[in-house]
């Protein structure tokens, strides 16, 4: 009996669970509607009080950018370990498609929730997700330094060229997800991302990828 209670006691300080909790039910009170996801709601789904909601977060804007941040930390996390084994840029930056809408594919829901037009909370939330976001940026500024080092790629502005990756991208999941209602699928998606997206770099000559 004194074992249970020390551990219910221990559990009502578990402050990294109940962060994870809140963060799993909001995601998917938001991913069922914004509108619908309320702070009490999400509480009870996490089974903590509307309190500890607020010591967390000031409203769900913040909730929802560290929804994303974790997801994106993530993702980009995956893509480095796999991309730093490959020396190849053309292939670096399929597998860097692949994965991405690989994620996406697995997570289709949190499409929508990234395209939301809400607002992304205070100073240090937009600031801690503009970070997270450059993270991607800059695994691909690297790939297209290295290939433009080769001579794999003419490129003359890389900001540019990054924004039209990321512009690319995003647009397509936006288009295929939310405009379309369909289903992403990553295996046929990602060579026609990346042969546009080779046109855009001035690809000069074409990598045999891997099935």
């Amino acid at each position: 009996m004194k074992q249970q209670k020390k551990a219910s006691y221990s559990g009502r300080y578990d402050i990294e669970g109940r962060y994870a909790a809140l963060l799993k039910a909001g995601e998917m009170l938001l991913c069922q509607g914004y509108d619908y996801a309320k702070p009490q709601e999400i509480s009870k789904r996490a089974g903590v009080s509307v309190g500890l909601f607020y010591r967390h977060f000031k409203n769900k804007q913040e909730l929802l950018t560290a929804i994303m941040v974790k997801h994106l930390s993530r993702l980009h996390q995956e893509i480095k370990q796999q991309v730093q084994q490959e020396s190849d840029p053309v292939a670096a930056l399929n597998l860097v498609l692949y994965l991405t809408l690989s994620y996406f594919q697995r997570h289709q829901g949190l499409i929508q929730l990234f395209f939301m037009q809400v607002g992304y909370g205070n100073t240090t939330a937009t600031e801690r997700l503009r970070n997270t976001r450059q993270n991607y940026r800059d695994i691909l500024e690297a790939i297209i330094v290295a290939g433009t080092a080769q001579d794999r790629f003419l490129v003359v502005d890389f900001e540019i060229a990054i924004n039209s990756i990321v512009g690319t991208i995003n647009w397509t999941l936006y288009d295929l997800l939310v405009v379309k209602g369909s289903q992403i699928e990553s295996e046929q998606l990602t060579p026609r991302l990346l042969a546009q997206i080779l046109r855009g770099l001035g690809a000069k000559t074409e990598t045999k990828l891997k099935p």
